[in-house]
This record gives structure tokens, sequence and C-alpha cells, in this order.
């Protein structure tokens, strides 16, 4: 296999991930794995594993929503607030996890992160106040902000820059698939066991996970050391010369704004009050409400890999992004004007909402190719920042709004549908915000010379 280092297999796929032009037929993109397959799958495969875990931690309060505000007492805006504190840890971290997967690369980043996890669950079993279950999810928070810049960090080491997307939509398939096994997952735990006792054995499995990380995902090749030595050389080795070119780009902090809004509903809706919405407006069951719901992870789950493919087979990333704002201001829109009793149409809506939420996979390999090699981690965890920043807000404003709609803010079941229409009408307004500003979004220059897929790839050590 002829390393990538050398020259000619950069210029043969560089087209693919610059989007200059699609890569020709005859060409074997699968021959540019630079430690060959299978390497490539084990170490993509674990960091996914853990995306997957996180993805369950993060959704799970949704389900147990009603219990934690029974047991601890507390309002929808305080508990909104306690559970949003993943948000609030999650989304600075991201500033802080790319210059860390720039610096050390992938392997400890990530096991740590897992550990830290579990230590967050362990916590939120053994709380007995608010506090203790804020505390627990801003540890969840912490650890989980490396998963999945973490992945597809990994992934553009070891596969070839025409997967990227493709990848980053997979692995969001991964996380969705997390989010609505978890519905089923904790409604049978919680079967045989109490919550606090199925988040030990979530506890457990993040340190099994992190032993999997550090025994299978591989150290950085020594090829790939020789190119971020070359890059430090040519653009600086502090820690912060990669976060001075991202913070400069305007089309990354476009980029920013409007995935952060496509992902609005997801962060939630569907994260924390969306099944709560479908009891109180649409008449639904508790039993049926979750897997309502769970449309939504579906939907994404499957337009995530769709559009990572035709987007990496066509070389356009843009318009996917414009077309999903507008997608999910439709289908926001419909959602809140829809009278009860019409359950397909919800299920369809959520579904469609949920698939629109997937063209935010394609915000990291854009971000990557926006900003310049040695800074195309912190570029990936910069939108994802400002993702999860607007997800733990959002989570936070419909509390409030429900809380000043309750009788004395106590008890969200005195809250009627006019006033739960009216507090999600952040969704439609923001995503007609959001229609305006992709309307800027660019994708990265054609004809311009880019680093290879691996040579465009984050810093590691």
């Amino acid at each position: 296999m002829v390393p990538l280092h050398t020259k000619q297999p950069a210029h043969r796929y560089t087209l693919q991930i610059t989007m200059t032009a699609p890569v020709p037929a005859s060409i074997d993109l699968h021959n540019t794995f630079p430690g060959g397959r299978f390497k490539a799958w084990i170490a993509w495969s674990m960091p996914a594993l853990f995306f997957l875990y996180e993805f369950m931690i993060r959704v799970t309060p949704g389900v147990i929503e009603g219990n934690l505000q029974e047991q601890f007492h507390a309002s929808p805006g305080m508990l909104g607030f306690q559970m949003s504190l993943y948000y609030y840890a999650y989304a600075p971290m991201q500033l802080i996890v790319g210059v860390l997967l720039d610096r050390f690369g992938g392997r400890s980043p990530m096991a740590i992160a897992a550990m830290i996890c579990g230590a967050g669950c362990l916590l939120f079993a053994v709380s007995t106040g608010l506090y203790g279950l804020g505390g627990a999810r801003f540890l969840m928070g912490f650890g989980s902000a490396f998963a999945y810049v973490g992945t597809v960090y990994i992934a553009a080491i070891w596969f070839p820059g025409g997967r990227i997307a493709l990848l980053s939509g997979v692995t969001a398939t991964l996380g969705m698939l997390g989010a609505v096994s978890a519905e089923a997952l904790l409604g049978f735990l919680l079967e045989v066991v109490t919550w606090s006792q199925a988040f030990d054995i979530f506890a457990v499995s993040a340190v099994v996970i992190a032993l999997l990380m550090w025994i299978l995902v591989p150290k950085s090749p020594d090829w790939y050391l020789s190119q971020v030595a070359k890059a430090r050389e040519k653009h600086g080795a502090s820690l912060l010369s990669g976060f001075k070119c991202v913070v400069r780009s305007r089309q990354t902090w476009l980029l920013a704004f409007v995935t952060a809004i496509i992902y609005l509903p997801i962060g939630t809706f569907a994260a924390l009050w969306g099944v709560r919405y479908l009891e109180v407006v649409m008449g639904f069951s508790t039993t049926n409400s979750g897997p309502a719901v769970s449309m939504m992870f579906v939907g994404l789950g499957i337009s995530g890999p769709l559009i990572g493919w035709l987007s990496d087979r066509h070389c356009y990333r843009a318009i996917y992004l414009k077309i999903g704002t507008v997608m999910g201001l439709l289908c926001s829109g419909g959602l809140l004007l829809l009278p009860s009793g019409n359950d397909w149409a919800v299920y369809a809506l959520l579904f469609m909402l949920g698939a629109s939420s997937g063209t935010v996979i394609l915000a990291f390999p854009l971000a990557m190719e926006h900003n310049p090699s040695h800074s195309r981690g912190t570029a990936m965890t910069f939108v994802n920042f400002m993702q999860m920043i607007c997800a733990g807000f959002g989570q936070w404003v419909v509390g409030i709004l429900l809380d000043s709609a309750s009788e004395g803010g106590k008890q969200v079941h005195s809250v009627d549908p006019g006033d739960f229409r009216q507090a999600f009408l952040i969704l439609p307004v923001s995503l007609l915000i959001g229609v305006f500003l992709a309307f800027f979004l660019k994708d990265a220059p054609r004809g311009a010379v880019h680093e290879s897929a691996v040579d465009s790839a984050p810093l590691a050590d």
C-alpha cells in the first residue's frame, strides 16, 4: 500500500473531500485506507459505541422526567434547568475538546471522557436533591462532549476523505439508535429495578467502554505524526493557534448558528419536553408518547447516512443545510397547528422533523473544509459548541414559559394545550431565522488546493 504522506494519492482523492469535482469512478477509494480496512473499522467502532452510549444517557431524563418531578417536588423550570446543565457542560467543553484532540489525539481523551460519564451516572443514581442531579448531568455533559467529534476525528485519520460525511451520518445514526433504545431499555429496566439502580448499570457500562477504547483504538501512526510536525512548523505550535483561525472564519460562525437552529427541535422537544407535549396537547397516552417522540430519532438516523452519502457523491454540503431549515420550519409549524386526534399525522411530522435535523451531520465535514488543516478538530467542536448551548438554552426557556403558565409554577399538569403550543413557538421562530441565515452558507471554494483527507484531519500526537 502506498503511504498516504506521499503526494500522488493525495491529489487523487483530494477532489472528493474539497468538492472541486467528483472522484472518477475508476479510482477505488478503499485503497486509500492507511492502516487497512479492519483497523479503520475497529478504530471508528469503539468511539462510535461511546457515542451510542452517550446519547442514551443524554435523553433518559425525558423518559423519567415525571418520576423526577414527583420525587424531588420540582417545577418544570427547576427540573428543566438542572437537566440542561448537561448542555452547559457539553457546549463550552467543545472549545476545549477540539484543542485536546488536536494536541493529544483520540485514544486517551476519549477513554477518560467515558470514565467521567460513568462518574456522572453514579452521582445521578445516589443524588438526594436537585443540586445533585444537576451536578451529575454536568459531569455527563462534560464527558459526552468528546463522543461525536472524537469519533469523526478518528475516522478522518483512518478512512479516506470521500467517506467522512457518510461516516458522520452513520455515527449520528448510532446516536439516534441510542436515543430510541434508551426509551425501551430504560422502560425494561424500570420494571425490575429503580431508576437509580438503572443509572448504576449505566455507570458500569461507561467503565467497560473506556477500557475497550483504551485497548482497541490505535495510537496515531508515525506517518501522521510526521505530517503533524510539518503542520506545526508552518502554522505554529501553540494550543490556541488553531482556535484563532476558526473564530476568524465568517463561514464557520454562520455554519455554527444555522446548525444550532436545525438541531433545536432535537435538543428541546425530543430530548426533554416532547413526551409531555404529546400527552397534554395531542392526547397521547404515556405508553404511546415515548414511541412517537422516538420517530424524530428514527428520522434523523435514516436521513443522516443518506444525506452524508449524497453529499460525498455530489460534492455539495450547503444546499442540504438550506433544505433542512425549510423542512424543519414547515414541520414544526405544522405540529403546533395540528389539532389533537391526528395521531398518524403526528408520527409523520415528527419523523420529518427528525429527518430535517439529520442535515446537521454535514456541519462537521464542512467546518473542516472551511478551515486550515491544523485547526479542523477545533472547527468541528466549535460548531458542536453552538449546537449544544442552543439546545440547553431552549430546554430552559421552554421550562420557564411553562412555569409562567402553570398554577403557582408547581405542576406542569395544570398547563393547558394552548400554553404548551405557545411555549414551543420558539421552534418555528428560530427556524425562520435559520432559513434566512442559511441563504448565506457556502461550500468550500471550488478549485482550491487543499490537503488530502488524512492531511486535513485534526492534529494529534
